[in-house]
């Protein structure tokens, strides 16, 4: 058992290195917006075009799957779509906005549906009208959305970059 965790003890300066990696994307992100945020929109699109090549996969390595051509079609609909948004950046980039929109959306009418479980808890109605009225303002105003999405995600980075070199440094120091 010392053996393996001495072992992984090694490759502290990769925890390091991805710290630092997390730490510089975040800065740069908040330097320069626009072009993150067209990136953020063409990474979108990627992932989506990925998600279809592994519903492709599913499809065709497992041929016990009694929904195989459900799996085919959604994964042939993913690459398309993929390919659409790695290609048009702006409609990739609107529909990540919306997407993000609609799900604080239905956080902040969640919290007032749940303000009635705990007999109208006024905290939970009043935050979850703010987190709707956020919603509405990503999914309505683009810049606004945009910016959030950016400062959200460089902020994301910026911890996970920070707690990745604070391990990498901890494994060192074992």
């Amino acid at each position: 058992m010392d053996l393996s965790v001495n072992r992984k003890l090694r490759h502290w300066w990769v925890f390091l290195l991805r710290g630092i990696l997390f730490i510089l994307v975040s800065i740069w992100m908040i330097a320069s917006p626009l072009m993150s945020f067209v990136a953020l929109g063409f990474f979108f699109g990627l992932i989506i075009f990925i998600a279809g090549l592994g519903e492709l996969l599913h499809a065709v390595k497992d041929k016990t799957e009694t929904n195989r051509g459900w799996h085919i079609f959604l994964g042939i609909v993913d690459l398309i779509l993929g390919i659409v948004l790695m290609g048009h950046v702006a409609a990739s980039v609107a529909i990540l906005r919306i997407v993000v929109g609609i799900w604080f959306l239905i956080r902040g009418f969640s919290l007032i549906s749940f303000s009635r479980a705990l007999g109208r808890s006024w905290i939970l109605i009043i935050s979850g009208i703010i987190i709707v009225l956020f919603g509405l303002m990503i999914i309505f105003n683009a810049v606004f959305g945009s910016m959030t999405l950016i400062t959200l995600i460089a902020v994301a980075f910026f911890i996970t970059g920070t707690f990745n070199v604070w391990l990498g440094l901890r494994m060192k120091a074992h």
